[in-house]
Order: C-alpha cells, then structure tokens, then sequence
C-alpha cells in the first residue's frame, strides 16, 4: 500500500510540473488561506496556549476582592487576613505596581516596579538566577533597602556585569542593594524589571481596610482546585466583613486562574478571530477543490482507463489525493514564509499590554500548525475530486463520453455546490467585518470630552524624600518653565490622564457637614479622584460648564476647593446646583507627615470625561488643587502652536535642569493616548477586514472559475444558440445569470449564518447590532456587484463565440 501510494506521489509531482500554471495558482490559493491561520495562531498560542513561564503554572491562581459582582484590587488588612485563614494555598502574595527612577550608570531612566510581599518569589516557583530573593529580616518596615533586578534590565542597563549582586543601585534617590538577579524571561507582573520588598506596619494594618490598590496571586495547595479555594475565600471575607462591618459592606472575594486574568478579555476575541480565518482556510479549500474538477475533466480516460485494466476504487482516489496532498504542502510552504510576515504584522497592530503576545513567532510549534493544515486541507479539498474520480459508474461513462466523469451535469452540480458555499462563507465574513468597521467608525466619532490636538504629555514621578514644599516648588518650576518655551501655548499637570484606566476610588465621608452612615457611604462612592494643577483644563481645551476651574489662588493656606464632574453632582447632590456645597473624602493627600483630609467647596463643574476608554461612560470624578493636596506622580500636559513632539526634547531637558535624577516617562501625545483607547477594536477590525477582503476575492475568483469552465464546455451549445439566431446580449446574460445564481444562492445561506453567527461579536461592538440593517444591505450589494464582476468576463468570451468554428470543432 505504501509502495503504491509513493508511486502516486512520485507521478503527482510529475504531472504538476507539466502544469505549472495549474499548480502556481493552488499553492498561492492555499498558501494564503494557511498563511493567514498560521499567523494567527502563532499569536494564540503565544497568548493562550503556551504554559506560563512557571513551575506547576495551572496551581497559580488571582485572589480579588468583590464588590457587588465586579473585581477590584485588595485592601492590606484583607490580604494578611486572607493569608492568615484561608487554607487553600500553600502560599500567598502580595505586590503593588508603579515605577522608579532609576539614576547613575547612565541616563535616568523610569521602569516598570513592583512592591511584593514575603513569599513572592517562592509562589511564583522562580529563583534568582544570580544572588537572592529578600530575607525576612528586608521585609520589615525601614529594613527594606534592597532590590532585585530582571535579567533585561541587569543586560540593558548594566552590562551584564556579574558584580551588580552585592552593589548598591539609585532608585527614587535612594540607595538600594541589589541582592538578586531573576532569570530570563521572568518579567511577572507583565513587563516588571525591578522588585522591591513590601513591607506593612501596624498601623497600615489597622487602618487601611477600605484602601484597595494590591494585586494578590497564591498557589493551591495540594488537593485544592480553583472553584474550592473561592469558595473558602469567601467565607473568609464574609467572617471578616463581620468583624468590619463598617468598611467591608458588600465587599467579598474570588479566586481566578493566573492565566484567565493575565489573558483578561481578549482570549473570546482571539477565538472568533481565528474562526473567520479558518472561513477564508475553507474557501480556499473550495476553490482548488473546484480547480481539481476542472482539471479532472482532462484526466477522466486516463482514470477510466486505469479503471479498465483493473485498478481499484482505492487506488484510483489515491490518485487524486496524492496531488491534493502534493498541492496542501506546497501550499503549506509558502503559507510558512508569508506568516513568517504576517505575524510582525499582527504583532505590531495588536494593542498594548496583551501578555505573551511578544513570543508570537515561527516556532516549531507554529510549523507544526502549518504542515497540519496543509495535510488537512488537502484531504479537505481533495475528498470531492477524489470520490468523483472513484465512481467507477461515471467513469465508464467516460471512455464513451470523453469528460463525464468531471464534468457533465453532475460535475456542474458539484463545482456549483462549492462556489454556494465559498460564498456563504464570505458573506459571513464581509457581514462581520462591516459590524465591526461601523462600531469602530461610531468609536472613533465619540466626543473624548477633551480637544486631544497638539497636545503632549509626559510621567513625572517624584521621590517621597522629596516633601510637600519640595514637590510644590518642582511642579510649579516645570510648568512655568514649559510655558516658557517657543510655541508652548499652555501647560498643566494631573494625576491620572483621561482614557488611561487610571483608577483611584474613595467614598465620600460627610456631605456638607452631615457624617455619612456607612450604607450611604457604600451608595454614593465616587470611583475617580483626580488632582490636578491650574491652567490643566485650559490645556486640554475642558471649558465648565458651571463656575470655575481650579485657579493660582487655590493654594496652600487657602480653603480648600474641588471641581466635580456632571455626573459626580448628580450623585452627590441630585438636581441641585452643587456649586458652594461641600463633602469630605475618606482618605487623605499629601507627602510626609502633614496628610491633609481630601474634599472642600465645590467651585465648577466640568463635563464627563471617558476616563477608561472611549466606549464606555466617564466615572464620576472630583478634581482636587494640587496646591492644596500635593502628591509627587503626575503627568505633565503641554499645548503646543504646533506639532507638539518638537517640544519633548526641550522638555526633557527642562526636568533634567530641576534634577538630573528625574527621568520623564511614557512620553505620548493626547492623540495618541485616544489612538490607544480604541486599539482593540481598531486590532478586531483590521484583522477581520482582512479576512473578509481575501474570502471576498477567493470567492470572486470561485465564481470566475467555474464560470469560465461553463463556457468552455457549452461552447457547442453557445455557438449553436448564436447559429439560430441569439444575439451576443441575449448569451452575455445567459451566462451572467448562470454566475449570479449560485452566487445568490450563496449570498441567502450566508445572510442566514450571518444573523445566528454575528452573535458572537455583540460584545465587540459599539452602539451597532449584530442584526444592523444597513451593514446587510451594503454587503448584499457588494457581493451581487462582485458576482456579476466575476461573471462579466467569461460572458464577454461566450458572446464572441463564433458559430462556425465552435460547430466546426465539435
């Protein structure tokens, strides 16, 4: 058997050579099919598939607070009680991010932190590379000057030099001793490069139970399962919601896979999209399935033939699937070096922060992939050719009528069959995409609430040794020195940037002197605080909408002021005008020891502005005077007359004058940052457009094909229809309507998939249905436009039939 299957093989390859043409247009047709999915699934695998970089990495779970069914961050008091109780996890964890600024060997520079708690490095399964982790004795409160480094940072920034372990680094301004090194590759949380110790004191313990800002990851212990732990979890938190009743009302806690929220909302996008990519797989299957028909009409005596001196069903489909299998892995080839592009491509249009997607590449398991698919494709678009070429009754038929075998009325069916289904299959592709580009268009038409054009921003983040009176002065001399500047129009500074899921949230304590229950307190939280410096609503263009925006004389010394957001108002205040009333937050600002209570005196009132990303709302936020509540993090805004990048050199230098230890970060302009909030959508719609626009094409080409083969073979009849007298308008259209018919047939059956399957979008579109009525109408005209373009052609060749030579040939 494999004897003959190797002789199949070997006459395959021989008779592909003598029909290069043939052959060229299969491969491309699969190659794009197989590049397109292998692309693609290099970044799945990278993202979804492949093991996290850890020991046992399906026992690291993520423990997080509830509150009323959504996930936020952990309070300190919760995790060391957590960690104290819960008996599900052989280990537990705590870890806050930010950045530092690192300073000396070299330029300043900001890197991604993280503060982690004891047990950290022994949870996660890792050790140091070089040196060690911290030792419980570093762990404790003003014991803790020590850091470990990733292995980027140790090449990067310090020359793998081997004597860093035990050698004392500048961190924020202070010096700390570096006691490990951590091995390649280990970057958790995504793309850290510094770890500090995280040490909490008494009294953060005893009064920081409302202040949620820490992620907790934990490994299982043995016997325990992710669904068990929760539910332990949760009791926990009801025992402790108990004992706190007054901070932990409607707060419990969950437990999460470490990989389902590293992947977060992207794993069910990822999904679909490698399910359209597979469409345009099928329809690329169907097309050199409905080339392998045409050309079998050729072949039909050579396999009736071959039938007469006794070859067998078997051997006779094998020898048609052994040019499909020829054709599936040359298809295959070429679908390996076109994904080898096409996975830059997809990596570089992806948004930011997708975990793992940097290790998409060729690998040995995306290769795999490839050379599966082209094995399976080619079983999937040869099966048909082969069973025709099996049906020893057609074949028989053939000896006497030279083509029935491929060809004649039940070839015609088949070949017809296929183009209805390549095109239902791009219906649903081209109806998806549509969805998709109008949500995206009605994404990118929403009014950000600020004028994002010419404008500039850039992290600041201060040391803590810095104290009020030094941060005050360093931010108010940074602006007045952007000011300064040629062609700076204006300049000011927040914490927390619109449309950076920027988060701080605080309930309110008292409103216009009256203390708030705790209930009410649970009611009325108002999830954004923002502190801002005069002149940042000037320059983001944010006009109030009732009295006034933060101002110079909002200062230290002075009342303290606050600008609400319209919907804040309305959920302090209802219909009243919040203008002159007062509320107090439940926390407190400020650097060193003089933490000053948050709240004051409402003085205006600014619109919403989207704070997460464009499709969602704007959270009520209050803005507080950064005179009066000074906090050394904030991200400088500068409005320029002209292309604002030209500035940040000249801004750089600027900080760099007032401290050369302080580096600027995350340098972006505010189109930027609103180009950013939609990159989701913008990476789904991209990706299946181009799905669409290649199932569109191949089944243009699917319909040309087998209209073209049509013609060749009613060439007799034609030229007879022209002999008794049809005219060349009456055979164009004959032969258009015989294109458009399958091409309709197709275009109902995928209108119909298209209403069921678009379902599975909802969640990816924005103020569009799955059902928009105006999508499908642009679709069904633009494939009835398509399919009468494919049929245009070989009608034109049938209406130049000449009568005489085509009845002269039969």
């Amino acid at each position: 058997m494999m004897d003959a299957f190797a002789q199949d093989l070997r006459h395959a390859l021989q008779t592909l050579r003598r029909a290069p043409g043939f052959a060229a247009v299969a491969v491309l047709t699969l190659g794009l099919g197989i590049g397109a999915n292998t692309a693609l699934f290099s970044v799945v695998d990278a993202v979804l598939l492949r093991p996290l970089p850890f020991p046992d990495p399906e026992r690291l779970v993520r423990v997080l607070s509830t509150v009323r069914g959504s996930e936020a961050a952990v309070s300190p008091p919760d995790f060391a009680d957590w960690r104290r109780m819960a008996r599900s996890f052989s280990g537990m964890a705590a870890m806050s991010t930010a950045s530092a600024a690192l300073s000396g060997d070299g330029v300043a520079e900001q890197v991604p932190d993280a503060q982690v708690t004891a047990d950290f490095f022994r949870v996660m399964g890792v050790t140091p590379a070089r040196g060690r982790t911290f030792t419980s004795e570093e762990l404790q409160p003003g014991q803790n000057r020590v850091a470990v480094v990733s292995d980027a940072l140790w090449r990067r920034r310090y020359g793998s030099d081997a004597g860093l372990v035990g050698r004392t680094i500048r961190v924020d301004g202070m010096s700390l001793q570096v006691v490990g090194i951590m091995p390649p590759g280990f970057t958790y949380p995504e793309g850290t490069q510094l770890w500090l110790p995280n040490a909490f004191d008494a009294q953060t313990l005893a009064t920081q139970r409302g202040a949620h800002y820490l992620d907790v990851v934990a490994r299982l212990a043995g016997g325990a399962s992710a669904q068990s732990a929760s539910r332990e979890i949760a009791q926990v938190s009801d025992r402790i919601r108990a004992d706190n009743p007054s901070v932990n009302i409607a707060w419990s806690a969950a437990v999460r896979s470490l990989r389902d929220e590293m992947v977060g909302d992207i794993q069910r996008p990822l999904f679909i999209l490698l399910g359209a990519v597979g469409c345009v797989l099928l329809i690329a299957c169907v097309n050199v399935a409905n080339l392998l028909l045409a050309r079998g009409m050729g072949r039909t005596r050579e396999l009736a033939v071959r039938a007469a001196l006794g070859a067998s069903r078997m051997r006779l489909a094998g020898v048609v699937m052994a040019e499909s299998l020829c054709l599936g892995i040359g298809g295959a080839l070429l679908g390996c070096v076109l994904a080898a592009w096409g996975i830059g491509a997809v990596v570089g249009l992806a948004p930011e922060g997708v975990p793992g997607i940097a290790g998409a590449r060729l690998d040995w398991r995306v290769l795999a992939f490839a050379l599966g698919a082209g094995v399976l494709t080619s079983v999937v678009f040869g099966l048909l050719p082969a069973l025709r070429a099996a049906d020893a009754v057609s074949l028989a038929e053939g000896l006497r009528e030279g083509g029935a075998a491929f060809g004649g009325r039940h070839g015609r069916r088949s070949r017809r069959a296929l183009v209805v289904a390549e095109v239902a299959l791009a219906v649903v592709l081209v109806v998806g995409a549509g969805l998709l580009l109008r949500s995206f268009a009605r994404l990118r038409g929403v009014d950000p609430g600020f004028d994002p054009r010419n404008v500039v921003t850039f992290g600041v983040a201060l040391p803590d040794a810095y104290g009020q009176p030094r941060t005050a002065a360093f931010f108010a001399s940074l602006l007045e020195r952007a000011r300064a500047l040629p062609g700076v129009r204006s300049a000011g500074a927040i914490f927390g940037l619109p449309l950076t899921d920027f988060g701080y949230g605080i309930t309110v304590r008292d409103l216009d002197g009256r203390q708030l229950s705790s209930q009410e307190q649970e009611s009325i939280v108002v999830p954004q605080v923002r502190i801002v410096t005069p002149d940042y609503f000037r320059t983001l263009g944010i006009a109030p909408l009732r009295g006034r925006a933060i101002e110079p004389d909002d200062r230290e010394g002075r009342p303290p002021v606050v600008v609400v957001s319209a919907s804040a108002a309305r959920r302090l205040w209802g219909d009243q005008d919040p203008i002159g009333h007062r509320f107090t937050l439940g926390t407190r600002f400020g650097l060193g020891p003089n933490h000053i209570q948050g709240g004051g005196e409402v003085v205006g009132v600014v619109p919403d502005l989207h704070d997460v990303s464009l499709a969602r709302p704007g959270r009520p936020t209050v803005y507080l005077s950064h005179d009066q509540f000074r906090i050394g993090y904030m991200t400088v805004a500068v409005r320029a007359a002209g292309d604002p990048m030209a500035l940040v050199n000249a801004l750089r230098s600027e900080v760099t004058s007032l401290d050369a230890d302080v580096p600027i970060f995350r340098v972006r302009s505010m189109e930027d940052v609103v180009a950013a909030s939609v990159a989701s959508q913008r990476f789904y719609a991209a990706l299946i457009s181009v799905f669409a626009a290649l199932a569109l094409g191949l089944a243009a080409v699917g319909v040309y094909g087998v209209l073209a083969q049509a013609v060749g073979e009613r060439t007799r009849e034609i030229g007879l229809r022209m002999a008794l007298g049809a005219a060349p308008a009456q055979v164009t259209i004959l032969v258009v309507r015989q294109g458009v018919a399958p091409a309709a047939a197709g275009l109902a059956l995928g209108l119909a998939l298209a209403f069921g399957l678009t379902r599975l979008i909802e969640k990816m579109l924005f103020e569009v249905q799955p059902k928009d009525a105006p999508t499908y109408l642009l679709v069904t005209s633009l494939i009835l436009f398509v399919a009468l373009a494919a049929s245009w052609l070989p009608a034109r060749r049938a209406a130049r039939v000449d009568p005489l030579v085509a009845l002269r040939s039969e």
